[in-house]
């Protein structure tokens, strides 16, 4: 099913500007025992995450400061810090910053303040375990060979994930969504994006009920599939033909369905791919 329209092409609101001045750029590593879940809480930067076959969370993580003055580059070392918690199987990663704050004016405190602070993290996770990760600024999520469900959260960046085989969602506002699947979902599953394609590959055999929407972009699957069109948008009958409406949502069924796929832009196409149709 293919269908095309005219994307409009809109420009990402613009990332912090790096702070000429004092630059200080450290890594750290550390180790967590039996971790079953891993958060990410980040506002600047990467997070790469890698299954592998142990028990433990491997972290390595570089924090990067730009400031205007060593006095800045002080407050920042005093304001911005990574807080790591561990509770039983559950690992926590928090950049706790002025900027979290629920505090007037706090938005783009730091850059107001005359530095910024970024922390790119790379991760080597138990494959089995579920990721949460989060980020906000100037950072791609990037999750490859994770078998855990995941809820993965992005603003100005990309999210690219291969070779995973949970369910959950991910989600992003100026940037593309690209998933490949080691193993289909077995529940509910969202991808989302405003500015950016979808693309979603699968394996043979998925069943599905899958929702598609995008306003300036096409919608296409390698799939067989059964149109059901949405309850609120109905199709329009043109001499025999059903003509979906730019901007509506459109439903099919893969396989026998099932499981709900949801995936949405505003910007951008929509592809749910056949990894066996190459």
């Amino acid at each position: 099913m293919k269908r095309f329209a005219l994307v409009v092409l809109v420009v990402s609101l613009a990332i912090s500007p790096l702070l000429a001045g004092v630059e200080d750029r450290t890594t750290d590593s550390k180790t967590f025992p039996a971790a079953r879940l891993v958060i990410v809480d980040n506002i600047n930067g990467n997070i790469e995450a890698s299954g592998y076959n142990g028990n433990d969370l491997v972290m390595e993580v570089t924090r990067t400061v730009h400031a205007e003055s060593a006095e800045r580059l002080a407050t920042a070392n005093r304001e911005v810090k990574l807080n790591a918690e561990q509770s039983s199987d559950t690992v926590k990663l928090f950049v706790d910053a002025p900027d979290r704050c629920n505090c007037e004016n706090s938005r783009g405190r730091s850059q107001h303040e005359g530095y910024t602070v970024r922390y790119d993290f790379k991760l080597r996770v138990p494959a089995a375990a579920r990721v949460d990760l989060y980020t906000v600024n100037a950072g791609k999520i990037l999750v490859n060979g994770i078998a855990g469900d995941f809820d993965i959260k992005n603003v100005n960046g990309e999210i690219e994930m291969n070779g995973v085989a949970g369910s959950g969602q991910a989600h992003t506002v100026n940037g593309p969504v690209k998933v490949v699947f080691l193993r289909n979902p077995t529940s509910s599953s969202s991808f989302e994006t405003v500015n950016g394609n979808v693309d979603l590959a699968f394996l043979n055999g998925l069943s599905a009920d899958v929702r598609m929407q995008t306003l300036n972009g096409g919608m296409y699957t390698d799939f067989e599939v059964t149109a059901a069109p949405e309850p609120s948008q109905p199709p329009e009958n043109r001499g025999g033909k059903f003509v979906y409406h730019r901007g509506g949502a459109t439903r099919v069924r893969i396989g026998a369905g099932g499981i709900a796929v949801t995936t949405k832009t505003l910007n951008g196409n929509i592809y749910i791919r056949n990894q066996e149709n190459k």
